[in-house]
Protein backbone atom coordinates (compact mmCIF):
# COMPACT_ATOMS: atom_id res chain seq x y z
CA UNK A 1 0.00 0.00 0.00
CA UNK A 2 1.69 3.43 -1.02
CA UNK A 3 -0.59 6.38 0.49
CA UNK A 4 0.47 10.24 -1.00
CA UNK A 5 -0.35 13.15 -0.29
CA UNK A 6 -3.03 13.81 -3.30
CA UNK A 7 -5.12 10.81 -1.99
CA UNK A 8 -5.94 13.32 0.58
CA UNK A 9 -7.84 15.27 -1.20
CA UNK A 10 -11.11 14.25 -0.77
CA UNK A 11 -10.31 14.04 3.18
CA UNK A 12 -9.28 17.33 2.98
CA UNK A 13 -12.61 18.86 2.44
CA UNK A 14 -13.21 18.09 5.81
CA UNK A 15 -10.96 20.38 7.31
CA UNK A 16 -19.21 22.57 1.22
CA UNK A 17 -27.90 25.59 -3.73
CA UNK A 18 -26.09 27.54 -6.93
CA UNK A 19 -25.87 31.13 -6.77
CA UNK A 20 -24.67 33.91 -4.16
CA UNK A 21 -26.23 34.12 -0.88
CA UNK A 22 -28.67 37.30 -1.00
CA UNK A 23 -26.73 37.72 2.76
CA UNK A 24 -23.84 36.65 3.81
CA UNK A 25 -23.42 35.28 7.24
CA UNK A 26 -20.77 33.20 9.46
CA UNK A 27 -22.63 29.98 8.99
CA UNK A 28 -23.35 30.74 5.25
CA UNK A 29 -19.99 32.29 3.77
CA UNK A 30 -16.33 31.11 2.18
CA UNK A 31 -15.34 34.99 2.10
CA UNK A 32 -14.67 37.10 5.08
CA UNK A 33 -13.07 40.46 5.17
CA UNK A 34 -10.57 41.17 8.15
CA UNK A 35 -10.33 44.90 8.60
CA UNK A 36 -7.73 46.78 10.99
CA UNK A 37 -6.61 50.32 11.23
CA UNK A 38 -3.50 49.37 9.09
CA UNK A 39 -5.22 46.64 6.70
CA UNK A 40 -8.01 45.89 4.50
CA UNK A 41 -7.66 41.98 3.69
CA UNK A 42 -9.89 39.38 2.01
CA UNK A 43 -10.18 35.88 3.74
CA UNK A 44 -11.01 33.24 1.07
CA UNK A 45 -11.89 29.74 2.24
CA UNK A 46 -11.14 26.47 -0.10
CA UNK A 47 -11.86 22.86 -0.04
CA UNK A 48 -9.90 20.53 -2.67
CA UNK A 49 -12.58 21.26 -5.24
CA UNK A 50 -12.03 21.39 -8.89
CA UNK A 51 -12.61 25.31 -9.51
CA UNK A 52 -14.47 25.43 -13.23
CA UNK A 53 -17.52 23.34 -11.42
CA UNK A 54 -17.77 26.82 -9.48
CA UNK A 55 -18.19 29.47 -11.53
CA UNK A 56 -20.05 31.81 -9.71
CA UNK A 57 -17.53 31.64 -6.54
CA UNK A 58 -14.32 31.53 -8.76
CA UNK A 59 -15.62 35.19 -10.32
CA UNK A 60 -16.04 36.29 -6.93
CA UNK A 61 -12.41 35.38 -6.09
CA UNK A 62 -11.49 36.91 -9.09
CA UNK A 63 -13.03 40.01 -8.24
CA UNK A 64 -11.72 40.39 -5.19
CA UNK A 65 -8.07 39.94 -6.17
CA UNK A 66 -8.40 42.24 -8.96
CA UNK A 67 -8.75 44.80 -5.62
CA UNK A 68 -6.30 43.55 -3.50
CA UNK A 69 -2.71 44.12 -3.88
CA UNK A 70 -1.14 41.04 -3.09
CA UNK A 71 -2.19 36.93 -2.74
CA UNK A 72 -1.41 34.83 0.03
CA UNK A 73 -2.07 30.88 0.02
CA UNK A 74 -1.72 28.83 2.99
CA UNK A 75 0.79 26.77 1.77
CA UNK A 76 2.83 25.48 -1.11
CA UNK A 77 0.27 23.80 -3.51
CA UNK A 78 3.42 21.80 -4.93
CA UNK A 79 4.42 20.69 -1.63
CA UNK A 80 5.75 17.58 -1.61
CA UNK A 81 4.96 15.37 2.02
CA UNK A 82 6.52 12.25 2.77
CA UNK A 83 4.67 9.21 1.85
CA UNK A 84 3.69 6.17 3.57
CA UNK A 85 4.62 2.68 2.38
CA UNK A 86 2.92 -0.98 4.31
CA UNK A 87 3.20 -4.48 2.76
CA UNK A 88 -0.31 -5.56 2.01
CA UNK A 89 -0.22 -8.37 4.10
CA UNK A 90 0.05 -6.02 7.19
CA UNK A 91 -3.44 -4.10 6.27
CA UNK A 92 -6.32 -5.33 8.05
CA UNK A 93 -9.70 -5.67 5.21
CA UNK A 94 -12.21 -4.47 6.54
CA UNK A 95 -14.69 -6.42 4.35
CA UNK A 96 -15.71 -9.44 6.42
CA UNK A 97 -15.99 -7.35 9.30
CA UNK A 98 -19.41 -5.92 7.79
CA UNK A 99 -22.89 -7.38 7.99
CA UNK A 100 -24.00 -8.83 4.96
CA UNK A 101 -26.43 -6.36 3.96
CA UNK A 102 -23.14 -3.75 4.34
CA UNK A 103 -21.30 -6.00 2.20
CA UNK A 104 -23.52 -5.94 -0.54
CA UNK A 105 -23.66 -2.23 -0.63
CA UNK A 106 -20.19 -1.94 -0.09
CA UNK A 107 -19.52 -3.77 -3.52
CA UNK A 108 -22.33 -1.79 -5.55
CA UNK A 109 -20.69 1.25 -4.51
CA UNK A 110 -17.06 0.69 -4.96
CA UNK A 111 -18.17 -1.53 -8.23
CA UNK A 112 -17.10 1.66 -10.33
CA UNK A 113 -14.11 3.23 -8.27
CA UNK A 114 -10.57 2.10 -9.18
CA UNK A 115 -10.59 0.12 -6.48
CA UNK A 116 -13.49 -2.44 -8.07
CA UNK A 117 -10.90 -5.27 -8.49
CA UNK A 118 -10.35 -5.42 -4.69
CA UNK A 119 -12.56 -4.77 -2.62
CA UNK A 120 -12.57 -7.16 -0.52
CA UNK A 121 -9.41 -6.73 0.52
CA UNK A 122 -9.14 -3.00 0.95
CA UNK A 123 -8.32 -1.98 4.55
CA UNK A 124 -10.82 0.31 6.54
CA UNK A 125 -8.56 3.34 6.12
CA UNK A 126 -9.03 2.79 1.51
CA UNK A 127 -12.35 2.55 1.78
CA UNK A 128 -13.30 5.84 3.90
CA UNK A 129 -11.01 7.49 1.48
CA UNK A 130 -13.14 6.16 -1.92
CA UNK A 131 -16.81 6.72 0.08
CA UNK A 132 -15.37 10.59 1.39
CA UNK A 133 -14.08 11.17 -2.00
CA UNK A 134 -17.36 9.73 -3.72
CA UNK A 135 -18.95 12.15 -6.45
CA UNK A 136 -16.57 14.65 -6.48
CA UNK A 137 -15.02 16.58 -9.43
CA UNK A 138 -11.87 14.79 -10.42
CA UNK A 139 -9.05 17.64 -10.74
CA UNK A 140 -5.85 18.05 -12.62
CA UNK A 141 -2.78 19.99 -14.01
CA UNK A 142 -5.73 21.16 -16.70
CA UNK A 143 -8.55 21.46 -14.27
CA UNK A 144 -6.88 22.98 -10.84
CA UNK A 145 -8.22 23.44 -7.34
CA UNK A 146 -10.36 26.32 -7.11
CA UNK A 147 -7.54 27.71 -4.08
CA UNK A 148 -4.69 26.67 -6.87
CA UNK A 149 -6.70 28.96 -10.09
CA UNK A 150 -7.34 31.68 -7.83
CA UNK A 151 -3.77 31.72 -7.07
CA UNK A 152 -2.79 31.32 -10.94
CA UNK A 153 -5.21 34.06 -11.52
CA UNK A 154 -3.39 36.22 -9.26
CA UNK A 155 -0.47 35.69 -10.66
CA UNK A 156 -1.06 36.36 -14.17
CA UNK A 157 -2.57 39.94 -13.52
CA UNK A 158 0.96 40.77 -11.86
CA UNK A 159 0.07 40.34 -8.06
CA UNK A 160 2.83 38.87 -6.12
CA UNK A 161 1.72 35.29 -5.05
CA UNK A 162 3.63 33.78 -1.68
CA UNK A 163 2.37 31.28 1.08
CA UNK A 164 2.10 31.79 4.44
CA UNK A 165 3.67 28.68 5.78
CA UNK A 166 6.89 27.69 4.00
CA UNK A 167 7.92 24.52 2.88
CA UNK A 168 10.21 23.48 5.61
CA UNK A 169 7.50 24.82 8.05
CA UNK A 170 5.18 22.20 7.13
CA UNK A 171 7.29 19.15 6.75
CA UNK A 172 8.30 19.84 10.20
CA UNK A 173 4.77 19.49 11.12
CA UNK A 174 3.76 16.50 9.57
CA UNK A 175 2.96 13.35 11.68
CA UNK A 176 3.39 10.50 10.52
CA UNK A 177 1.11 7.64 9.20
CA UNK A 178 1.26 5.11 11.19
CA UNK A 179 0.34 1.00 10.26
CA UNK A 180 -1.59 1.48 13.56
CA UNK A 181 -3.11 4.43 12.40
CA UNK A 182 -4.41 3.18 9.01
CA UNK A 183 -5.79 -0.26 10.84
CA UNK A 184 -7.61 1.98 13.37
CA UNK A 185 -10.43 2.52 10.77
CA UNK A 186 -12.64 -0.74 11.28
CA UNK A 187 -15.98 -1.59 10.19
CA UNK A 188 -18.06 0.57 12.58
CA UNK A 189 -16.69 3.48 10.77
CA UNK A 190 -17.35 2.18 7.26
CA UNK A 191 -20.80 1.07 8.54
CA UNK A 192 -21.54 5.12 9.98
CA UNK A 193 -19.78 6.22 6.30
CA UNK A 194 -22.40 3.58 4.45
CA UNK A 195 -25.36 4.90 6.93
CA UNK A 196 -24.26 8.88 6.04
CA UNK A 197 -24.49 7.64 2.35
CA UNK A 198 -27.74 6.37 2.52
CA UNK A 199 -28.83 9.62 4.25
CA UNK A 200 -27.11 12.06 1.83
CA UNK A 201 -26.05 10.18 -1.07
CA UNK A 202 -22.66 10.37 -2.34
CA UNK A 203 -20.54 11.69 0.16
CA UNK A 204 -18.19 13.73 -1.74
CA UNK A 205 -20.59 15.49 -3.87
CA UNK A 206 -23.07 16.31 -1.09
CA UNK A 207 -19.64 18.05 0.29
CA UNK A 208 -19.30 19.84 -3.19
CA UNK A 209 -22.99 20.97 -2.95
CA UNK A 210 -22.99 22.72 0.58
CA UNK A 211 -19.57 24.63 -0.87
CA UNK A 212 -21.68 25.64 -3.82
CA UNK A 213 -24.15 26.99 -1.56
CA UNK A 214 -21.53 28.44 0.61
CA UNK A 215 -22.81 26.25 3.81
CA UNK A 216 -19.42 26.52 5.27
CA UNK A 217 -20.96 26.03 9.03
CA UNK A 218 -22.36 22.47 7.78
CA UNK A 219 -18.92 21.65 6.01
CA UNK A 220 -17.50 22.37 9.57
CA UNK A 221 -20.36 20.15 10.99
CA UNK A 222 -20.69 17.31 9.01
CA UNK A 223 -16.41 17.26 9.13
CA UNK A 224 -16.70 16.91 13.33
CA UNK A 225 -19.00 14.28 12.93
CA UNK A 226 -17.10 12.03 10.22
CA UNK A 227 -13.74 12.56 12.70
CA UNK A 228 -15.49 11.84 15.84
CA UNK A 229 -16.86 8.17 13.95
CA UNK A 230 -12.70 7.58 13.62
CA UNK A 231 -12.26 8.34 10.31
CA UNK A 232 -8.70 10.00 9.97
CA UNK A 233 -8.44 13.11 8.28
CA UNK A 234 -6.08 15.74 7.60
CA UNK A 235 -5.44 16.71 11.22
CA UNK A 236 -4.20 13.42 12.02
CA UNK A 237 -1.32 13.99 9.78
CA UNK A 238 -0.11 17.54 10.84
CA UNK A 239 -0.08 19.34 13.72
CA UNK A 240 -3.17 21.30 13.01
CA UNK A 241 -2.64 23.90 16.43
CA UNK A 242 0.64 24.62 15.22
CA UNK A 243 -0.11 25.42 11.82
CA UNK A 244 -3.12 27.38 13.14
CA UNK A 245 -0.88 29.17 15.63
CA UNK A 246 1.62 29.86 12.78
CA UNK A 247 -1.18 31.17 10.15
CA UNK A 248 -2.34 33.67 12.82
CA UNK A 249 0.73 34.86 13.50
CA UNK A 250 1.51 35.35 9.46
CA UNK A 251 -1.45 37.00 9.08
CA UNK A 252 -2.21 39.59 12.12
CA UNK A 253 1.76 40.84 11.60
CA UNK A 254 1.39 41.87 7.82
CA UNK A 255 3.34 44.83 6.95
CA UNK A 256 0.67 48.04 6.99
CA UNK A 257 -0.90 48.21 3.97
CA UNK A 258 -0.55 44.77 2.63
CA UNK A 259 -4.33 44.06 1.97
CA UNK A 260 -3.72 40.97 0.77
CA UNK A 261 -6.37 38.39 -0.46
CA UNK A 262 -5.35 35.48 1.17
CA UNK A 263 -6.40 31.94 0.39
CA UNK A 264 -7.07 29.28 3.58
CA UNK A 265 -8.69 25.98 4.06
CA UNK A 266 -12.28 26.55 5.02
CA UNK A 267 -11.83 24.86 7.85
CA UNK A 268 -10.23 27.98 9.22
CA UNK A 269 -12.46 29.84 8.39
CA UNK A 270 -15.14 27.88 10.17
CA UNK A 271 -15.98 25.14 13.15
CA UNK A 272 -13.38 24.58 15.60
CA UNK A 273 -10.22 25.62 14.29
CA UNK A 274 -11.51 28.98 12.97
CA UNK A 275 -8.39 31.49 13.13
CA UNK A 276 -11.84 34.74 13.14
CA UNK A 277 -12.08 34.98 17.20
CA UNK A 278 -8.57 34.85 17.25
CA UNK A 279 -8.25 38.14 14.46
CA UNK A 280 -10.87 39.94 16.04
CA UNK A 281 -9.52 39.77 19.75
CA UNK A 282 -6.52 41.38 17.92
CA UNK A 283 -8.12 44.39 16.99
CA UNK A 284 -9.27 43.39 13.49
CA UNK A 285 -13.68 43.55 12.10
CA UNK A 286 -13.89 40.40 10.84
CA UNK A 287 -17.57 39.54 8.85
CA UNK A 288 -18.32 37.23 6.30
CA UNK A 289 -19.12 39.14 3.04
CA UNK A 290 -19.86 36.32 0.66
Amino acid sequence: MHITRRQFAALAALLFLPGMPKAADEENAVVWRAKSPANDHVLFGYVRIRADTFPDIVAEGKRLIDQSKTVLIDVNPSLTLSTAKFKNSDLKPVFAGLTPSDQDEFKTILSKSPAKGAIEKLSGFEASLLLIGEGQHAFGPDAPSIGLALAKYGASIGRDVKTLAADGEMRAMQKPLTLETVNSVGPDSITYLLDLRRRIGPIGAYFDELYKARKSAEIASLGEEITAKGIVTPTDLIDADKLRALLIERIANLPAGKNAFIILPIGLLNGPYSILSELRSRGAEVSAIG
